[in-house]
Parts: structure tokens; C-alpha cells; sequence
């Protein structure tokens, strides 16, 4: 837990990068024929500041990715105004799309998320926007701003089952060229990369869970480490198993050297209708939008369990209150618990950001190392060295930040 700013840094470098490449689309897209391609480029650009907002904070914005015009060192913007512009644009970005001319530009196949399909953008598009208005949900006085803000592209809906924004440029069984997660412990051909599979190994919680809840995904997240047994460690234990004792990253996960990357799937945009219509801020049954997202997560994890019959099975035990949600107490937990399931080993940002807001789940060991410099995890990155080099004034106004203490606006717990 003890970060440093010279942790992290390309979360930071690459994102500008890439809002630089966004930024020249959408200047670059002048006429009402090339509304497509500036509406795409919005999209990404909203989706590309939330994650930067939600691991730092404050960031440069309104000054940002203007070089050109000679701002070399921006000022940096309050988030709870990034956020806000955020669903401005995101909003601007669907209006694009509804009122595109019959004869607009079509991106087709230059597309590798939606090939195209301008309608599931806009989904996407309103998809975000919910979830950066559900990360505010707990925060005191904004709940008229968050209806108010879902009414006005309430016909455009948001990403349903088989319509996730999953990307794929055309991976190669090549070095550099794979699924950057499959590479990470395969080569192309197919042997492991030194300390891949052998240093990283399944989390004791999550065994615990699937376990417990008797889960049809156990043996898809983690390998069997004997018969059908898994089990792993805690962050930080000093060896609580041996290597041989653990179970690896299972095929659910690590599926081929093609699969598709995860931008926000579609099991995720059902747990962010589910949470949302527990709060009552959009309309739909919320056990219906919950059991779709764990069905999807269980059909995705694959194998001879991954199958809808399996996931109904699962989801009517009513022995299991974290599962069958007529029979949990507590609603929230059980949506945001499945929800870090689902997700575990394959979009960890929503995980962390609904720790931070919720609280959930609330029976994760934190790290186990005697030296740790704190009970819980750090719930922000500090700025990257690489920005305190070039723009130290204005990350010195930002005050002194402390990865325990200094939250995201959103958090209010």
C-alpha cells in the first residue's frame, strides 16, 4: 500500500494520449455527415476523464490537450466539474447520433467495439453516464441533479445482454500484437511468460465466495489446485500457501490469445441498472436486471457450468443470501458483492470505485503484511512524477495528497 508517484504513471501518460487521439477526431469531424465519428470521439473522451477523475481527482481539462495553442502546462479543474461537463458532452455525443443526417458517414468496420452500430454507442453513451451519476448516489444534497440528469435521455436505454462495448482490433498470435491480458502470461506460442502464472494466483475471499455459494464459476476464475478443490492467499501474507497449494488464473478468464478486452460489458451496464433501479432512479424490476448480470457473468465464464439452466439453479437457492435475491436483507450488498464477482480478473476499476463509495464487499482481507503503512487500501493515485516534472505549479495547488485520506469527491463514507 505504500504508493509512490512514480507508481502508476501510464495510467496517466497513456490516457492523454489517448484524449489527444480523441480530441483530433472530433475537431477533426466539422461537418453534420461526420456526426459518427465526433460523436464516438466524445463518448471515449467522457469515458477515457472518468477514470481518470476517479484515480486522481482534480485533473487538467478545460486547459488540457491544447498544445497547440500553447498551453503546455494546464490548470487543473475541480472533479466534481469534470463529472458534471462530463454528462454534458455525453449527452451532446447522443444528440449527435439522434439527429445524424439519413446520408451521415458510416464508420463501419474502422469501428472495433460496436462495428458501426450507432445505437448501441448511444447506450454506451448513456451507459457511462449512469455510471458516473450512480458513483455520486451517496453523496448528500445531489439527488434531484442525478434524476433530473438520467430524464433527459431516458428513451435512449443503456447496454443489454450481448450488446457490451468489448473491443478487438484483430489480435495476432504475435508478440506485442495479443490480447494485452493474455500476454501478460502467454507468449505466442503459448508458453508462459516467466512469473506469470506461477506469481499470480487466486485470492483467498474469492475462493471463500465461490465456495460458500456453492458458485458454477469456481473452476472457470480459478484453476483446480487438486480435484476440484481451489484455494489461494491474502494480499500480503507471507506465504500462508505454497505455489503448488494455490490455484492459477482459471480459463474463464484467461481464455485465448483473440479474446475480446473489456471496455463496459454488458454485465456490468445490468449490475449499474440493478443498482439504479434499487435506488428507484430509473424504472425495471430490479431482481430481473440483477439475475441477468449474474446469469451473463456465469454464461461468459464458460465451460460446462456456464449455462442459464446452471445460473437459474444457482440464483433460487434460498439458503444463500448473497445470491438469491428474495431472500438477501440487504440489496445493495448483494448486487455490488456479485457484481466484484463478476467482474474479478476483468474490469477491477468499477471494483475499487464501488469499494470506495459503498463499502462493498465487506468482508475482504486487507493486505496481510506486517509492514503495511495502512489497515485498508489507498483509495487514489498520487500524481504521476512524469506531471510533477513538467506542471509542478499546478500540482502543487492541488494541495498535499495522502493516497488514505484524500478522497474522491464522490466518496462519502
Amino acid at each position: 500500500y505504500n504508493l509512490l508517484n512514480s507508481h502508476f504513471q501510464g495510467i496517466w501518460s497513456q490516457s492523454y494520449i489517448n484524449l489527444q487521439n480523441y480530441d483530433y477526431i472530433e475537431k477533426a469531424s466539422k461537418t453534420s455527415k461526420q456526426a459518427p465519428y465526433k460523436a464516438i470521439a466524445k463518448i471515449m473522451k467522457a469515458y477515457v476523464y472518468q477514470n481518470l477523475v476517479d484515480c486522481y481527482g482534480n485533473v487538467p481539462y478545460s486547459q488540457a490537450l491544447k498544445s497547440g495553442q500553447g498551453i503546455l502546462k494546464p490548470k487543473y479543474d475541480p472533479q466534481q466539474s469534470v463529472y458534471e461537463d462530463l454528462v454534458i458532452q455525453l449527452d451532446s455525443a447522443m444528440n449527435l447520433i439522434a439527429t445524424r443526417p439519413s446520408d451521415a458517414e458510416e464508420v463501419g468496420t474502422k469501428d472495433i467495439i460496436f462495428s458501426g452500430d450507432m445505437n448501441k454507442w448511444a447506450r454506451f453513451a448513456n451507459t457511462i453516464k449512469l455510471r458516473i451519476l450512480l458513483n455520486q448516489a451517496d453523496m448528500t444534497g445531489r439527488a434531484s441533479y442525478i434524476s433530473g440528469a438520467l430524464a433527459t435521455t431516458t428513451d435512449v436505454g443503456f447496454l443489454g445482454a450481448g450488446e457490451g462495448a468489448w473491443l478487438n482490433p484483430g489480435y495476432l498470435q504475435s508478440a506485442g500484437k495479443m490480447n494485452p491480458f493474455w500476454e501478460r502470461f502467454y507468449k505466442q506460442d503459448n508458453s508462459q511468460q516467466p512469473d506469470g502464472l506461477g506469481y499470480f494466483v487466486a485470492g483467498q475471499d474469492a475462493c471463500d465466495f465461490l465456495i460458500a455459494n456453492n458458485d458454477p464459476r469456481k473452476l472457470r476464475f480459478f484453476q483446480a489446485y487438486t480435484g476440484t478443490s481451489i484455494q489461494g492467499n491474502y494480499f500480503g501474507a507471507q506465504i500462508l500457501q505454497t505455489v503448488p497449494n494455490t490455484s492459477k488464473i482459471g480459463p474463464g478468464m484467461l481464455r485465448a490469445y483473440n479474446q475480446n478486452a473489456p471496455i463496459l460489458t454488458d454485465i456490468e451496464s445490468l449490475f449499474l441498472q440493478a443498482e439504479a433501479a434499487q435506488r428507484g432512479l430509473i424504472g425495471g424490476t430490479v431482481k430481473t436486471f440483477y439475475e441477468s448480470a449474474v446469469t451473463l457473468s456465469i454464461i461468459y465464464e464458460g465451460g460446462a457450468a456456464g449455462t442459464a439452466a446452471n445460473a437459474a439453479t444457482y440464483l433460487s437457492d434460498t439458503t444463500k443470501v448473497l445470491v438469491n435475491f428474495a431472500k438477501t436483507p440487504n440489496k445493495l450488498r448483494t448486487i455490488i458483492t456479485q457484481k466484484w464477482m463478476a467482474l474479478n480478473g476483468l474490469s477491477p476499476m468499477p471494483i475499487w470505485t464501488d469499494y470506495r463509495r459503498t463499502g462493498y464487499p465487506d468482508f475482504i482481507h486487507w493486505s496481510e503484511e506486517p509492514l503495511k503503512i495502512n489497515p485498508t487500501p489507498p483509495i487514489r493515485l498520487l500524481y504521476p512524477q512524469s506531471e510533477i516534472n513538467t506542471n509542478i505549479d499546478n500540482v502543487l495547488l492541488q494541495g498535499t495528497i495522502d493516497t488514505f485520506t484524500s478522497k474522491i469527491f464522490w466518496q462519502n463514507r
